[in-house]
């Protein structure tokens, strides 16, 4: 089973379309000595690379070593090709890059082949849509991880057990709260215990130049992506529109 999930991945990379989706200069190239279980890239001259805007699984979570093995499947003894969309390196000086091998789009074939989700940073997002098109396509075809039910899009009242954990939360807005210092998206009527989304005041005027307005969502169902932690009840940050779907609503 694993020989054909890889298979399939490595087929994915004859698809020469991704390159195109992204309007991403390669800066230089290099070849890949390993894969670390963290996902990370050894390259053969000591550097270091993370794959920027996706987030494959993590060690003790399900389908982690595949997702792994089809990464090194695809990488490891390989040239590819390094472009920086926004931010180069990470905190720890690790090379922070979409990936390409010939024409492919690392990251995209992954995504599409459901072994990894899109998660963008807001100094990480300007190729995310295409990825979270790629994305959609491989969750309604229940691809990879999502025919797994640890990865399925969560309902805003079931999030208590995964606190610390990177998830996609669907629901409806039920009330929105703007503070001088922070806005407030409620999906219950007590903020004391249920679901949140929180934008800082320097998030909210970044949303506003990009023509996204918070109020605007209040009685819309959404899907959120991010990372959740507990601030009275479960909280994921919004930092920037791409972590943020408006499904439907009035």
């Amino acid at each position: 089973m694993r020989f054909a999930i890889l298979f399939a991945a490595s087929l994915a990379l004859a698809n020469t379309a991704f390159t195109r989706e992204c309007d991403i200069a390669i800066a230089e190239q290099a070849t890949v000595a390993a894969v670390q279980d963290n996902a990370a890239l050894n390259l053969t001259d000591g550097r270091r690379v993370r794959l920027a805007a996706i987030e494959l699984p993590r060690a003790g979570w399900p389908r982690a070593e595949e997702g792994r093995a089809a990464l090194a499947q695809l990488t490891t003894g390989k040239t590819i090709g390094l472009a920086f969309a926004d931010r180069g390196t990470d905190r720890h000086g690790d090379l922070l890059a979409h990936v390409f091998i010939g024409d492919a789009w690392l990251q995209a074939d992954l995504i599409e082949g459901g072994f990894a989700r899109t998660y963008s940073r807001s100094d990480t997002r300007r190729c995310a849509p295409a990825l979270l098109r790629h994305e959609a396509a491989a969750r309604s075809a229940k691809r990879g991880i999502w025919a797994n039910a640890f990865y399925r899009v969560r309902m805003p009242e079931e999030l208590g057990a995964d606190i610390g954990t990177f998830q996609l939360v669907e629901g409806k807005v039920a009330s929105v709260r703007i503070g001088r210092e922070r806005a407030y998206l409620n999906f219950g009527p007590d903020y004391r215990t249920d679901f949140t989304i929180t934008i800082s005041a320097r998030d909210k005027k970044r949303l506003a130049k990009e023509g996204a307005d918070p109020a605007s969502w209040n009685g819309k169902t959404v899907r959120v992506r991010g990372w959740l932690s507990l601030l009275n009840g479960p909280e994921i940050e919004l930092t920037h529109a791409e972590q943020i779907e408006v499904l439907a609503g009035k």
